[in-house]
């Protein structure tokens, strides 16, 4: 779902709790609770989650660049549609087995990454529905996620998500440094913060949970195109978005090229399917 759209949802929904708990509690309401988005257990899981992302690029880094050398090497080679060569396909099993490593890394990596990333989500969710939902007014909700003049309603657009160029870890980093900066009594609005943390909490779990499914499936038919040593459409796909996920590189900027395609044809065809 678009950005802006899926952020206006999830305002509506926060004012539409708050309206009902406004019938339901006014002398509350007008004594003006203090809002705290951010305790100590929030800012544990942000930092855990920063700390799993650390250790994660740690562990890929590496195999990621070894495997930009073979490829690298692959093309001076004019491997390129050179079909039957023995030292290409000799390289091109070097670069499949290291893609076979990486995706070790990950399975190993991305249950704790899953949970790490659940437990923010879900703590900023509860946050959002207690604070934001049970102890604020319509009135002075809205104040929060807009801000009372032009100038802070600006200041509080959600300032990283869907950013592209921003290392994971660099990014949760970010997250803590905008919690921090709020709490110091700056413009920018923690119930925007919060909410645009916990949104990117939700697309980061439904990411890592599609691609823990589909680890096993790749890995099974990278070791069967392991016998004919070749480079398949899909490992440039997953090593591509690995880089843009974890390293905020652009997908189609490294070196991973698309395999060749064979003689006297236009489209890539898979040894299997011969």
């Amino acid at each position: 779902m678009n950005t802006p759209i899926r952020s206006t949802l999830l305002v509506l929904a926060l004012v539409a709790v708050a309206a009902t708990s406004a019938w339901a509690a006014p002398a509350a309401a007008n004594s003006g609770p203090v809002v705290r988005l951010f305790p100590t257990n929030v800012l544990e899981d942000i930092r855990a989650t920063t700390q799993v992302a650390e250790a994660m690029e740690n562990s890929l880094q590496d195999i990621i660049r070894r495997m930009d050398m073979q490829q690298q090497l692959y093309t001076e080679s004019l491997c390129e549609g050179a079909d039957g060569d023995q030292g290409c396909e000799r390289i091109a099993r070097q670069i499949g087995a290291t893609y076979l490593q990486m995706l070790e890394v990950m399975s190993d990596r991305l249950p704790q990454m899953e949970a790490s990333v659940a437990s923010t989500r879900d703590s900023l969710e509860r946050r959002l529905r207690e604070e934001l939902g049970l102890r604020t007014t319509p009135t002075s909700l809205q104040d929060s996620l807009v801000g009372q003049s032009p100038a802070i309603a600006a200041e509080s657009q959600p300032a990283l998500r869907g950013r592209s160029g921003v290392r994971l870890s660099d990014r949760f980093k970010q997250y803590q440094e905008l919690v921090t900066t709020g709490r110091n009594g700056q413009s920018q609005s923690l119930a925007v913060v919060a909410s645009d943390i916990y949104l990117d909490m939700a697309d980061a779990s439904l990411l890592i949970a599609a691609t823990r499914q589909e680890i096993a499936r790749t890995a099974l038919m990278e070791q069967l195109n392991q016998s004919f040593g070749v480079i398949t459409p899909e490992m440039a796909k997953v090593v591509g978005g690995v880089k843009q996920i974890l390293f905020g590189e652009v997908v189609g900027d490294g070196p991973i090229a698309a395999p060749p395609n064979a003689i006297g044809e236009s489209d890539y065809v898979s040894p299997l399917a011969m």
